[in-house]
């Protein structure tokens, strides 16, 4: 018979304290092999120990009838085992569209804000995540170049709420478990298509892993809880280093830091200032900065700066991410045809503005102005001049979203892969305005134009210049006429 790590793990990863001491647990059921082996474990361990358990599944609506067969078994089962089920109905296409989000991650969203909100203050949510879900998530983050926060790969325990007691056993192991022990679960098809990356790792890359290392998931699950030691103790060396609650740091405590540490405590000061995780090449830059001995910021995500002055190290709100967070909306359209001739403003907001210029047929393109005073709170900008006859009238100015491609140079480039090599920062690639009328994204500022869109001698010339707020440089070409 299979024997499954889950006692073990409950005891080893502290969650058997936590249990006892909330009393209420929320499982996770989607109906598949890992939730249902995890009910069922759960329901036996909860029993014996007087703690009171729930069940709570999701219909994230993508599957059609199928996603319905999901949540009436999840309702037969948890009624046959007399167990209590909450179930969120959800237009997760509808509401990735709205957000624009992936399906995944906004599935993931929801459900998680649904468990918070069933959950409350004291009841613990237990998901059904597997050591297979861990080695394929620690290859998936390898590949992209992770440090060492991501080869730890998915925590036991998450927040002190969220709990994973089958994070030692392999998805293989606990399909073989429950048909042992005639425990029934559903398939999701959509696993078995090689349609997005986890699952091409799953059908192609682990099968062949397998065949040159017999336990992948051991041997992964074992480098992520030494690695996990490590990265607490390099985050408890940060801690100690700058207190609990400090906001600054004095220079030197940096620089005679660590690299290791002193990018942790880097990361600290961001996430107490309420800005997200700082990427790598901006802790780069901070610490090229402190090692050289200059002052001035950076931008970092979350509408959060470093500061570096003669003495110290600060982080405090960015006005000009807060500015364009606020002012800027979320789509604009402009109907070209009422543009008077001449120059003017197309487009402003907290973090740019874009000029125009719209010419007479055949005549070389006209410079777009300054219209105002305001000339010197814009210190960067790019431009691009297009035929004005080949765009179509309606033109809207978005930031970017998820899927964005546009074709130049006879090829189709994602927009976000062009962001990436170009290495743009974070706010920059949050914030840069993206032209888009019938025929698909027209310009993105700093890019050629769209294929067949450049003004080329014919026509009516229309310029369009994109200013940039504050000093720093426009890391992109200037112009493309």
């Amino acid at each position: 018979m299979t024997e499954l790590h889950f006692r073990e793990t409950l005891s080893a990863s502290g969650m058997d304290d936590l249990l006892r001491e909330r009393g209420r647990v929320f499982v996770a059921f989607s109906g598949g092999a890992d939730s249902s082996c995890l009910l069922f474990l759960m329901n036996r361990y909860c029993t014996e120990n007087g703690i009171e358990i729930n069940a709570a599944h999701v219909n994230h609506g993508i599957r059609g009838e199928e996603a319905d067969r999901d949540e009436t078994f999840c309702r037969d089962r948890c009624r046959e085992m007399g167990i209590p089920l909450s179930v969120l109905r959800c237009d997760v296409p509808a509401l990735a569209a709205e957000r624009g989000q992936s399906l995944e991650e906004c599935a993931r969203s929801v459900r998680y804000a649904y468990f918070d909100e069933l959950a409350g203050k004291d009841a613990l949510i237990a998901t059904a995540h597997n050591a297979t879900d861990n080695l394929e998530t620690v290859l998936f983050r390898m590949m992209r170049g992770t440090g060492l926060a991501g080869l730890c790969g998915i925590p036991p325990v998450r927040e002190g709420r969220i709990l994973r007691p089958l994070i030692r056993d392999s998805a293989d192991s606990i399909r073989l478990w429950c048909s042992e022990n005639g425990v029934p679960y559903v398939t999701d098809r959509t696993n078995l298509e090689a349609g997005c990356t986890r699952n091409r790792l799953r059908l192609n890359v682990l099968p062949q892993l397998r065949e040159i290392f017999p336990d992948p998931e051991g041997a992964v699950s074992r480098m992520t809880g030494l690695l996990s030691m490590d990265a607490a103790y390099l985050a408890e060396r940060a801690e100690s280093s700058v207190g609990h609650d400090a906001a600054s740091v004095p220079r030197d405590t940096l620089l005679s830091a660590h690299p290791a540490v002193a990018s942790r405590i880097l990361r600290s000061l961001a996430e107490r200032a309420g800005g997200k995780t700082p990427e790598a090449q901006h802790t780069r830059e901070i610490l090229a900065m402190l090692k050289s001995g200059s002052a001035g910021s950076v931008s970092l995500p979350g509408s959060v700066r470093c500061v570096l002055t003669r003495s110290e190290i600060r982080m405090e709100p960015d006005a000009r991410g807060s500015a364009s967070q606020n002012s800027a909306a979320p789509e604009t359209e402009v109907d070209l045809r009422q543009l008077p001739p001449g120059s003017g403003v197309l487009y402003e907001d907290g973090f740019c503005r874009i000029l125009y210029s719209l010419g007479a047929a055949g005549t070389p393109p006209p410079e777009a102005t300054n219209p105002g005073p305001e000339e010197n709170i814009y210190k960067s900008s790019t431009t691009v001049s297009l035929c004005f006859d080949k765009i179509c009238s309606t033109c809207r100015i978005r930031t970017r979203r998820p899927g964005d491609t546009v074709r130049y140079g006879g090829l189709t480039r994602r927009v976000k892969t062009l962001f990436s090599d170009r290495k743009l920062p974070p706010d920059l690639r949050a914030h840069l305005p993206l032209l888009e009328d019938g025929g698909g994204i027209l310009w993105i500022p700093g890019f050629p134009p769209r294929d067949g869109t450049r003004w080329t001698g014919e026509g009516r010339t229309l310029v369009l210049t994109c200013q940039l707020r504050g000093a720093d440089a426009f890391p992109l070409p200037q112009r493309h006429t």
